[in-house]
């Protein structure tokens, strides 16, 4: 059975534009709809830059990388991007083989990866 996966807001702040969350759990098909709804309900207009920090998430999909891959489309689309932190080995191993870390740029965690967004705005 899968546990689901859960979405935590870390920070939000609309002066930087950096929306910063937390994800735990197994994201797969079953919950990736959710997921994508849960975020866009918690994504304000103001913010251009998304972090997602990954460090608490046991399972990982392709439905679950596309639910990543649309984020980065409309951070984008805005102007501004998306990185992903502390993900497991398993997953960064994944990114790497299909060559999805040249399309977000992966942090070893949510903090580095809010400030190189803030350093590169």
């Amino acid at each position: 059975m899968t546990a689901p996966v859960h979405m935590t807001q870390v920070s939000a702040d609309a002066a930087t534009g950096i929306c910063v969350l937390s994800l735990t759990g197994e994201l797969d098909y079953i919950n990736a709809a959710e997921l994508r709804a849960d975020i866009e309900a918690v994504l304000a207009p103001e913010h251009l830059n998304l972090v997602l920090d990954l460090s608490g998430l046991e399972f990982c999909d392709s439905t679950g990388i596309r639910v990543f891959l649309i984020f980065r489309k409309l951070m984008l689309e805005r102007g501004g991007s998306i990185a992903l932190a502390g993900l497991t080995t398993r997953l960064e191993r994944i990114f790497r083989m299909t060559g999805l870390s040249q399309a977000f740029p992966l942090y070893p965690s949510a903090e580095q990866a809010t400030a190189a967004v803030k350093e590169s705005g």
